[in-house]
């Protein structure tokens, strides 16, 4: 397919600012509209101010009747405070998935070890997808400079994988993988060679997973990679608020007031709800915190749709 030339000119704060103006947005201040954009990449920050297009208009490029510059500044920082509130709830989740899946299947094989064996992982099409999992954190592990790192390196090896024969037990691994690697973990385990073992240890997995509010293990491993999306996004500083995002599987059928829209946060922000009530998390208080985004964002509130939570969110039975 053949490309154009990208001869796009700089445009300076005042410019884009004029250029707003052509399209009829309004400011209140617009000196700090420039100050603004000095400081954060129009690229960046312009899709925040689509939510007040008006798409009757000539191409859907001109802005509705009273809207100004300053409702889409509202936005992006209410989406700042958002990415930071499911950061950091989201770290705690990872911290705990890590461990109680080491838990389970170092409990179960008595093998530190466990992640290395591909016995316990699906290989019947070649190991190369684990593999890779492996081979990542095996770079990260060599880089490592903590002293954890650097002792274990010096003194031991493992012999369960000759070509992992470097990487440690996976709980020492654990502090290094990123919650995309664990996803791929979870991803990878042969959840059908567990489930023909003899009870209790035919249910390791789906008992892991109810510990987690899920269902069975196949459930939690989607809320996993929903996790990871999300914390990804929070991480890039990309946007949250109104992103386009897979729905998690389980949780909209244990909703009575039904979502506004699948494909929006709301249903993973439900996901970390069920996780924090489901493990008995102590210091966070999700509902509370993002009831308090919203009380503090006026455009926000408008916009709320937008982000699948309902109108009455916060009376839904699933909350309290």
């Amino acid at each position: 397919m053949p490309t154009t030339l990208y001869n796009k000119p700089y445009r300076t704060p005042a410019d884009l600012v004029k250029d707003l103006k052509r399209k009829q947005l309004q400011f209140l201040d617009e000196a700090e509209a420039e100050m603004t954009l000095s400081q954060i990449s129009y690229y960046h920050f312009k899709i925040y101010l689509h939510p007040l297009l008006d798409p009757a208009s000539p191409g859907g490029k001109k802005y509705r009747q009273g809207e100004y510059f300053e409702y889409g500044l509202e936005l992006y920082r209410f989406d700042e405070k958002l990415r930071v509130l499911l950061f950091g709830v989201i770290a705690r989740l990872e911290v705990k998935l890590r461990s109680r899946l080491d838990h389970a299947l170092s409990s179960h094989s008595n093998n530190p070890f466990w992640y290395l064996d591909d016995t316990y992982f699906f290989t019947k099409q070649g190991s190369g997808k684990i593999d890779g999992v492996r081979a990542k954190i095996q770079t990260d592990f060599s880089y490592e400079k903590e002293l954890y790192a650097r002792n274990y390196r010096s003194k031991y090896h493992n012999n369960i994988h000759n070509q992992f024969s470097d990487l440690p037990p996976f709980w020492i691994a654990s502090e290094l993988i990123t919650i995309g690697s664990l996803f791929r973990i979870f991803e990878n385990i042969d959840f059908s060679y567990f489930k023909k073992l003899a009870t209790p240890d035919n249910l390791i997995l789906d008992n892991l997973a109810k510990e987690f509010g899920a269902n069975d293990f196949k459930a939690l491993t989607n809320w996993v990679q929903r996790l990871r999306d999300v914390r990804n996004r929070c991480a890039h500083h990309s946007r949250l608020w109104n992103a386009k995002l897979a729905a998690p599987s389980q949780i909209a059928g244990e909703l009575s007031i039904t979502t506004t829209h699948q494909y929006r946060p709301y249903l993973t922000i439900c996901v970390m709800h069920k996780m924090i009530r489901s493990l008995g998390l102590t210091g966070i208080e999700l509902k509370g915190e993002v009831q308090r985004l919203f009380a503090r964002s006026p455009a926000a509130r408008r916009h709320m749709a937008d982000t699948g939570f309902p109108q009455g969110w916060e009376t839904e039975p699933f909350w309290n």
